[in-house]
């Protein structure tokens, strides 16, 4: 069994769209017998958004940063959540912190936006984000809460050693976003839980895993052949097994049966 792990933002969906020559070689990897499986930091709402409209299926999502697994109908197959306390006390700490949106994410309906210290509340990743007051946050099931910093090092360095430090939490750093999940969840996790409760055996699955920053290390870790993009930062290029032009190059060399120890 061939398994083709994607990411998302700056990976399939670029510029807000995904290429035509995408679309096909996704539908052509499904088409020839092989598992397609979303592997992203993003939530249910805004996967449906990304695929959609370009008519793009997978077979399975992992969401959240592994968080939560769907089917391909985006059923709940596995779910986690931050816990209450931390998710109020974060939001309380960082309230009105200039430079800053604390965005948060939940099983049903668009990403919220807790706190908004820039002024444009929308990004090329969460678009149209729904108010969440403090008091209606209290209520909300949080799977993942984003501290969005693009372009301000010295917050970063005051925000997250501020969390690191004083919570359980699963965090990732990737293009200004600061994601933090329940403990012990990775896109890695999230695929190893994925082939356990499909019941196949790692020996007996090929499993290539397609992605762009440093959330996408712990799942190419656990691939037989990892694909990145020139575009990627360098340390993420020097610790994947291949860099390729864009996806449909690397499914080509996928269905060819390249290995770990294969040319580019």
């Amino acid at each position: 069994m061939k398994i083709a792990a994607f990411d998302m933002d700056g990976t399939v969906y670029i510029d807000h769209a995904i290429a035509p020559e995408t679309v096909q070689a996704i539908k052509d990897w499904r088409a020839a017998g092989n598992l397609a499986v979303s592997a992203t930091g993003k939530s249910i709402d805004s996967v449906r958004r990304a695929l959609e409209p370009f008519d793009v299926d997978m077979d399975y999502h992992v969401l959240y940063n592994g968080t939560v697994i769907t089917d391909a109908n985006y059923g709940v197959l596995y779910e986690h959540h931050l816990d209450a306390e931390i998710v109020n006390e974060v939001a309380a700490h960082l309230d009105g912190t200039p430079g800053l949106n604390l965005y948060c994410t939940t099983l049903d309906g668009a990403d919220g936006i807790v706190t908004q210290g820039i002024p444009e509340s929308s990004n090329d990743f969460i678009q149209c984000p729904r108010v969440v007051s403090r008091a209606e946050l209290e209520d909300e099931k949080v799977v993942l809460l984003s501290a969005y910093m693009p372009d301000n090092q010295p917050l970063q360095n005051q925000i997250i050693p501020w969390i690191n430090e004083r919570y359980d939490v699963s965090t990732s750093l990737n293009t200004g976003f600061f994601d933090m999940m329940p403990p012990g969840h990775t896109k890695g996790t999230g695929l190893t839980w994925l082939l356990e409760h499909l019941g196949l055996p790692r020996a007996e699955v090929e499993l290539f895993t397609f992605g762009d920053s440093f959330n996408d290390l712990p799942m190419h870790e656990l691939a037989d052949a990892s694909f990145t993009f020139p575009h990627a930062h360098p340390d993420v290029q020097a610790r994947a097994h291949h860099v390729v032009a864009d996806v449909p190059a690397g499914l080509r060399l996928a269905r060819a049966g390249l290995s770990a120890s294969g040319g580019d």
